[in-house]
């Protein structure tokens, strides 16, 4: 590996292989959108342009579920901020008792204490409210509608009731927001039934005389609905009974003719038996009696349809709708272009993972290197610091013995001068003559002794030096054998070190993984919304079923080379 290319390595990271603009321009193949907010942006406004008035609750169903709830926790609240603010006063008879002398003072200010009831202290609802369009322009997060799921019906009626019993206990009503509510306005007819809420229906679906066209699950519905009704109703829609051929379609004749018998229990007839009074000249009782006259088949009753039945006939209903959008090569087209952008996106993951862990081979294999590298180069380091340590001791070793020989030679130097001290004192020359005392003797005496034991401590002081300078030797040793040890603990704590942010790494690569799924399986959702509607628009059919959607390939193996038009193939080179 040349210098060049090492420092070029040594500088690179893993934040590219976590770079949204390469995942824009290798997986989604934009070149002209900057982050995926910018590529969410013009998908909306193709849907917009298709009749879609809120694709973001396509785009972003979490932040819409929040933002729904959020509201609907604000409302519920204004009520109950009410009732604890007058909490001497019931919704239907005011104040129930007189207040108390605590309170009255302040009662007395109050300018609906005259038997009114005060509006509700709402602020942090209203407030929530009136800011309900500007939170949505900025994050768009309506429910997303599907048209086959049952659960957004639920969700659409447990909400909208919600909200109408929240607004029964004030008598003064506050002005919404049309945005807020606009989405559970599914059916502009009074029937009660569920069967009409959230069903896109057939051109070719009869209609009644309410208006109403049922298909065969609604006459389901219905039929079930009358079935477990207390008051044992024929099967009807707003309050008109079903025609006996509209209930032939989802059973036999006999059951319809059981069914229809019943219809004298509808809401119209139970009227018209109260009054007494027939248009047709026909009294109740006598129509009564005409329909006792029928034959009556077998069966005694009439079960309602299972639910095995009607999940057939839903099928069977949305396979009808589906099956002449789904032969048509634009769609077929469409989910080719689903079926490339996931195999490009899986292929892009899959060479995230092969950066990512040739990154992580890479650092070992430096790590290990580096460990090699160290061992070759530290012992030779430990023997140019011996050879310097025992350089450094001889030398100490030869100032010493000279500092001996000095010495030794100034001894003997004051040795001849003593002795020649007391020698002159028996000399014949008058004028040198002096008197040797007994401690002139002793001291030259003592410097005799001293002379002969000169050698043995200049011996001495050698042998100190050199049993200290082996101590110094056998001190570096155990500290070089101990900055070898330290190498190998070194590279087990880095290498554990880069194995633990592999992991993180990973972790983090899978969890973006999910996420650009996650927002690419809704952005799809919309773009396959968006071609429901024009397909709608084109051929004045609605389609009730879900798309058929392509699924995720299946991920390729990890372990070969990236691919070279990728820019990521620079983290394959790593390893050559």
């Amino acid at each position: 590996m040349s210098d060049t290319r090492s420092a070029l390595f040594t500088e690179l990271t893993t934040e590219p292989i976590f770079d949204d603009g390469v995942f824009l321009r290798e997986a989604l193949d934009c070149l002209d959108c900057q982050n995926e907010d910018e590529f969410d942006a013009q998908l909306a406004v193709a849907a917009r342009e298709s009749g879609i008035e809120d694709p973001y609750r396509f785009l972003y169903p979490d932040v819409h579920g929040v933002s729904i709830a959020f509201s609907a926790v604000s409302i519920s609240t204004e009520p109950r901020s009410s009732m604890s603010i007058h909490s001497g006063e019931t919704q239907s008879t005011g104040f129930t008792s007189q207040p108390s002398r605590r309170t009255s003072r302040d009662l007395s200010s109050n300018p609906y204490v005259d038997g009114q009831r005060a509006p509700p202290s709402s602020a942090r609802a209203s407030l929530s409210l009136e800011n309900y369009d500007s939170v949505m322009d900025r994050f768009r997060p309506p429910m997303r509608q599907n048209h086959s799921s049952a659960t957004f019906t639920g969700a659409n009626s447990g909400v909208s009731s919600t909200a109408s019993s929240m607004s029964k206990p004030s008598q003064r009503k506050h002005k919404r927001p049309s945005g807020l509510f606009s989405m559970f306005r599914r059916d502009s007819g009074n029937c009660p039934s569920r069967s009409h809420h959230g069903r896109h229906l057939k051109p070719q679906t009869p209609k009644l005389d309410c208006g109403h066209s049922l298909t065969k699950r609604d006459i389901h519905l219905h039929v079930k609905e009358a079935l477990g009704s207390s008051e044992n109703l024929a099967p009807n829609c707003c309050g008109t009974p079903l025609p006996r051929a509209v209930l032939e379609r989802v059973m036999t004749a006999e059951q319809a003719a059981i069914v229809s018998i019943d219809a004298l229990r509808s809401p119209v007839m139970n009227s018209l038996r109260d009054s007494g009074y027939s248009e047709d000249g026909v009294s109740p009782l006598d129509f009564v009696h005409s329909l006792d006259s029928l034959p009556l088949p077998t069966d005694s009753f009439v079960t309602a349809p299972d639910s095995a039945d009607l999940n057939g006939d839903m099928a069977r209903e949305d396979e009808e709708s589906l099956s002449p959008a789904l032969a048509k090569e634009a769609f077929k087209a469409l989910q080719s272009q689903q079926k490339e952008q996931f195999g490009r996106v899986s292929l892009f993951e899959s060479n995230q993972k092969r950066a990512l862990s040739a990154y992580h081979q890479w650092v070992l294999r430096r790590l290990a290197l580096q460990l090699k590298t160290d061992k070759a180069e530290r012992p030779k380091q430990h023997l140019v610091e011996l050879e310097r340590l025992e350089e450094r001791q001889i030398a100490a070793e030869h100032d010493l013995r000279k500092a001996h020989e000095q010495e030794t030679q100034n001894m003997a130097t004051a040795l001849k001068y003593m002795e020649a001290y007391c020698r002159d004192s028996k000399s014949e020359n008058l004028d040198a003559a002096h008197v040797v005392t007994e401690e002139d003797l002793k001291k030259l005496a003592c410097q005799y002794a001293t002379q002969e034991k000169l050698p043995a401590k200049h011996e001495s002081a050698i042998n100190v030096l050199r049993a200290k300078q082996e101590r110094g030797l056998e001190t570096k040793l155990q500290k070089q054998e101990a900055e070898l040890q330290q190498l190998d603990a070194d590279y087990e704590k880095n290498k554990r070190t880069e194995d633990l942010q592999y992991l993180k790494d990973l972790s983090r690569l899978d969890a973006t993984i999910q996420a650009r799924r996650r927002r690419l399986a809704c952005r799809w959702d919309l773009t396959f919304e968006i071609w429901r509607r024009d397909w709608q628009d084109q051929h004045g059919t609605a389609i009730t079923g879900p798309l058929p959607h392509e699924a995720w390939p299946e991920d390729p193996d990890i372990k070969g080379p990236i691919t070279p038009i990728s820019s990521l193939a620079l983290y394959t080179h790593m390893l050559q």
